[in-house]
């Protein structure tokens, strides 16, 4: 019997997946548009484990139970090269009568006498044709779904088919549904290009469970008390894969309290099952991290596995959106050692030995290189074994040893500070301040029973886990990271050994990558014990140094929550009274970071002379910008003489920035960079001291200097290391890349995650100007209007709205208000800016505000206020600023038919003129993109007179072009091709050429970069 669609609207009463709904609605109304004869093509996609086959199964069947024919089939990796195997599958499920059977039978074998093709032999257009005719019958008798799971592993022929099919099934009742595994690379790219194509097709993906939905199985499994109880430890086990998920469940014993969870056998084979399932570079990828036993290191990584660290970014991908990876790790300690479980001993054991010789090259402890070699010894015990070993890396066990660092980053190897995780972009993805990386605390099973610990703090415990062993190498400086060793390494030596030292308790409670931290009743204790038999103890100071470095990490990556309550549990068990070395210099740094959560107190007269992050806190705080600035420059000069930590000397030369005198900054760049670089600081540091230098040069209109420092920044960490600072080193690439006209750049730039916390921090002021800069060249103006007082309302919640230098947030408020043609709220925000300002001081910001100003006033004002912006931007030294005033005072002296004046400002803004007028600044980049074709040179030139004679002044009415030639010229003067515009505007290179001409006789100007500057366009100020 044929279903209706009021009757098919009303098929969802079948059970459908845990989690699902959503998915299964919109199959739903896919097939539902499929009865009123609007066939559709549905792509379901997900990572292995999402219950991709149990949907499309379940659908399949509600579809059958109404009256649907359904026609299945499945890929598979060992069917693939067999031709024509889906189509098999689908019509062999149709349960055709005899006729129609022979029919496919004959269409399917003439069809194959086709000439072979790269895939194999392939269907004639006959074959193709009357194949899908029959389909095309039978669902004028029934409705039809096409169910095909799999589809990454069907065999070329058949995708072949059902492309043909999908192209004509359009007004049929034919729903095609194609289910597929997220995969590396598409198989047949061709294909899934052709399909996104269709106008009827669909795309539904199906993600990771939300913690909510996992909690729902517990409390329909075992409650609600311990659905409240497990929801936290369960979602971190598995990351919401469904498969894992089910897994864990079954673990659990029928009957019982349920206080903890049960890492089994289910859990352990689904995982296997996932990742064996998985593209083999994302195999590989796993398996490289469980040989190295901690995550992060993509370069290692990629050296490891003989891979390039492009690929191993979406290996990465899939191994996170399976949720079988957290944070670069596995979500559980044994799911690595399964994995090499399943090795052959002779591939593990070389796996092992080159880590082993990676890791000495790099420069990591010894300890750690030994773990390698031991690895790899146990699980080679053939005769060749012992002597063979350590072939190809440098000698025996000993002699490697000798050459690594025994005491880690502190060591003989090398000081305190310096990167020791494989060279300068080591481990960058990971890196937070100071060096300080994700992977300091490994998961190591404690071999034994934790030993009675002395009074101190203690850490909650994880229900149903194993306490993890953090072993410290010998004489470690919290400042140059953590190198943990296992268990064994420090276990008690021989007899005669020295005893082992007492146990050093953590009070901060972060566990490993994987760990979740939800409370429990009983109290455990962390031990670190050194690992070499009869070193000294962690002192309690060293301890404290770095459990504070420890929560500076979680708020660097965004983690405001779990840093504020690691800081209140540091500080309850520390003595009244007392306060440790480092405490008062995070509070500092966190007033800079996160000033609405830790807001600081006034400044006090005199204090903080000798560190810049204190001078930092009092010019935020009010400290008048002129006192700061001597301030910051005596810290500067010490700094250049040896003194001083690079911390407090970049926060020396941020002072110098956030009060306006980048000049002054500029000249403190190459001092400052020596003494970072003779001090072998961490990758962390000279990557934020690329990012301060890119904003110094930016702010002296040095784009190129800008780029190259931004570029040095990001190369040094990459995005998703930067934490909620990646709004720094993003912000002077948009900037930039919006000054250069280059605006998909800048917007490529802008699809960059950013963590929501970024945007409590200055870096998200910094991004969130640039952003609004970005939309204003783009002709986006309310956007960016948005994006500037968001800035402002920022500022004013942060009690530093009395620093223009930070971000002039009302300059580029206005700029957004002339380009909406409302200048009555321009001259407002101007006027506004300059009375803060006072009589003197801030002159960049001055300059830029008076730019603002006068282009939103009356022409008779325009020439004194440029004059004055020139001025101040001259004394600031800012080139691209002022070339972009001079281009206007250039203008408006044209407008005003005073051509001798205005060809002496053109004189100055070219960059001779700008290299003569500030002597020893930065070379400025022309501001004139090169045209793109003769007949934009052909148009700029259309407005001379003759060789060498300038532009005349504007006709009458030039301030009252057309729509359609203001339109034409403000593309131009955003620089856009005459070919780009014609494109945009639906209209010919010849009509552009013409408005043009038209233009720049109306307007007095003879070339496009004049365009930028003229006081009758909306975007004068885009530059």
């Amino acid at each position: 019997m044929l279903t209706s669609p009021a009757r098919a609207a009303r098929l969802v009463h079948r059970s459908e997946p845990s989690g699902r709904d959503v998915e299964f609605r919109l199959l739903r109304h896919a097939l539902d548009r499929s009865l009123r004869g609007r066939g559709g093509v549905v792509a379901l996609c997900g990572a292995v484990g999402t219950g991709r086959t149990e949907l499309l199964h379940v659908f399949s069947e509600a579809a059958a139970d109404h009256g649907v024919r359904v026609l299945s089939a499945a890929g598979s990796p060992l069917e693939k090269d067999f031709p024509f195997g889906i189509v098999h599958q689908l019509f062999q499920s149709a349960g055709l009568d005899a006729a129609a059977d022979a029919e496919v039978a004959q269409l399917l074998d003439d069809g194959a006498g086709a000439p072979a093709g790269e895939g194999g032999p392939r269907l004639t257009p006959r074959a193709l044709h009357g194949l899908c005719s029959l389909v095309l019958r039978l669902a004028e008798r029934a409705p039809l779904l096409l169910a095909v799971d799999d589809r990454q592993d069907a065999d070329v022929q058949s995708l072949e088919f059902l492309l043909y099919l999908v192209r004509r099934t359009r007004a049929a009742r034919v729903l095609t549904v194609l289910s597929s595994r997220e995969t590396m690379t598409p198989p047949n790219p061709f294909f899934e290009v052709e399909l996104a194509r269709q106008p009827h097709h669909e795309r539904v993906r199906l993600g990771l469970l939300p913690a909510g939905l996992v909690s729902e199985l517990l409390h329909e499994r075992f409650g609600a008390d311990a659905a409240l109880r497990l929801t936290a430890e369960t979602h971190a086990l598995t990351g919401g894969n469904p498969l894992l998920v089910q897994a864990l469940l079954e673990d659990q014993e029928p009957g019982g309290a349920r206080q903890e969870l049960v890492v089994g056998e289910s859990y352990r084979r689904g995982l296997m099952n996932c990742l064996h399932r998985m593209d083999p570079l994302a195999l590989r990828l796993a398996r490289g991290v469980a040989v190295l036993g901690r995550p992060g290191e993509p370069d290692l990584l990629a050296e490891l596995l003989l891979l390039a660290p492009q690929s191993l970014s979406r290996a990465s991908y899939l191994l996170h959106s399976a949720g079988l990876f957290h944070e670069g790790g596995f979500r559980h300690p044994t799911g690595g050692g399964d994995l090499l479980a399943a090795m052959k001993p002779e591939e593990l054991a070389a796996l092992h030995h080159r880590a082993a010789q990676l890791l000495r090259v790099s420069g990591a402890s010894a300890a750690r290189v030994a773990e390698q070699l031991r690895s790899a010894e146990g699980h080679v015990r053939a005769p060749w074994a012992a002597a063979g070993a350590t072939a190809g890396l440098g000698g025996t066990l000993e002699e490697m040893l000798s050459d690594c660092d025994p005491g880690g980053p502190d060591g003989p190897g090398g000081p305190a500070g310096t990167d020791r995780t494989g060279g300068p972009q080591g481990a960058a993805a990971l890196a937070g301040p100071d060096g300080w990386t994700q992977g300091w605390m490994a998961a190591v099973p404690a071999q034994r029973p934790p030993r009675p610990a002395g009074p101190g703090p203690v850490l909650p415990a994880v229900a149903g886990r194993s306490v993890p062993r953090a072993v410290p190498s010998a004489g470690l400086d919290p400042s140059a990271g953590f190198d943990p060793v296992p268990g064994p390494a420090a276990g008690a030596g021989p007899a005669g050994a020295p005893p082992e030292p007492a146990a050093v308790v953590l009070p901060w409670a972060a566990g490993p990558a994987w760990t979740p931290a939800p409370p429990a009743e009983e109290p455990v204790r962390i031990e670190c014990v050194p690992w070499l038999p009869g070193t000294e103890a962690e002192s309690a100071e060293a301890a404290a140094r770095r459990e504070l470095k420890a929560v500076r990490y979680l708020f660097w990556h965004g983690r405001v929550a779990e840093g504020t309550a690691a800081l209140e549990r540091f500080q309850a068990g520390q003595p009244a009274g007392a306060e440790p070395a480092g405490l008062r210099e995070l509070r500092s740094w966190l007033g800079y970071w996160f000033r609405s959560l830790f807001p600081q107190p006034g400044p006090a007269a005199g204090a903080g002379t000798t560190d810049g992050l204190a001078v930092l806190g009092g010019l935020l705080a009010g400290l008048p910008a002129e006192e700061s600035v001597l301030k910051a420059e005596r810290i500067l000069r010490d700094g250049r003489l040896g003194g001083g930590s690079v911390e407090s000397l970049t926060s020396a030369l941020t002072v110098l920035v956030y009060a306006d005198r980048a000049d002054r900054a500029a000249r403190w760049c190459e001092p400052i960079a020596a003494r970072t670089a003779a001090a072998n600081c961490s990758s962390t540091w000279h990557a934020l001291f690329s990012a301060l230098r890119a904003e110094v040069a930016l702010r002296q209109g040095d784009l190129r200097t800008a780029e190259e420092a931004a570029r040095a920044a990001f190369a040094r960490i990459r995005p998703e290391g930067w934490g909620v600072a990646v709004g720094y080193p993003l912000s002077t690439m948009i900037s930039v890349r919006t000054a250069l006209g280059r605006h998909e750049d800048a917007a490529r730039y802008l699809a960059l995650a950013v963590p929501a916390e970024t945007f409590q921090t200055p870096a998200g002021l910094h991004y969130l100007y640039a952003r609004g800069g970005h939309l204003l060249a783009v002709g986006r103006p309310e956007e960016a209007l948005a994006d500037f007082r968001a800035c402002g309302e920022l500022m004013a919640r942060w009690d530093v709205d009395h620093l223009p230098g930070l971000v002039p947030w009302r300059v580029g408020a206005a700029r957004a208000e002339l380009a909406l043609g409302r200048r009555g709220p321009a001259v407002a925000l101007a006027d506004r800016q300059l009375a803060a300002l006072g009589p003197a001081g801030h002159s960049r910001v001055r300059g830029m505000a008076l730019r603002a100003r006068a282009a939103a006033g009356e022409p008779d004002e325009r020439t004194g206020l440029l004059e004055r912006a020139v001025s101040a931007l001259e004394d600031a030294g800012d080139s691209a600023q002022l070339a972009a005033a001079l281009g206007e005072l250039s203008a408006t002296h044209r407008v005003q038919g005073e051509l001798g004046l205005a060809r002496s400002a053109e004189r100055r803004a070219r960059p001779g003129g700008l290299q003569s007028a500030r002597p020893g600044g930065p070379r400025p980049l022309p501001a004139e993109p090169p045209a793109d074709r003769p007949a934009d040179r052909a148009v700029d030139l259309a407005g001379d007179r003759g060789p060498g004679r300038p532009a005349g002044p504007p006709e009458e009415g030039a301030d009252r072009l057309s729509d359609a030639e203001r339109r034409v010229a403000g593309l131009a003067a955003h620089g856009l091709t005459n070919r780009e515009i014609a494109r945009k505007l639906y209209i010919t290179v010849s009509t552009v050429e013409q408005h043009l001409t038209r233009v720049y006789r109306k307007l007095g100007v003879r070339r496009r970069v004049d365009l930028r500057y003229s006081p009758y366009l909306g975007g004068e100020l885009a530059g």
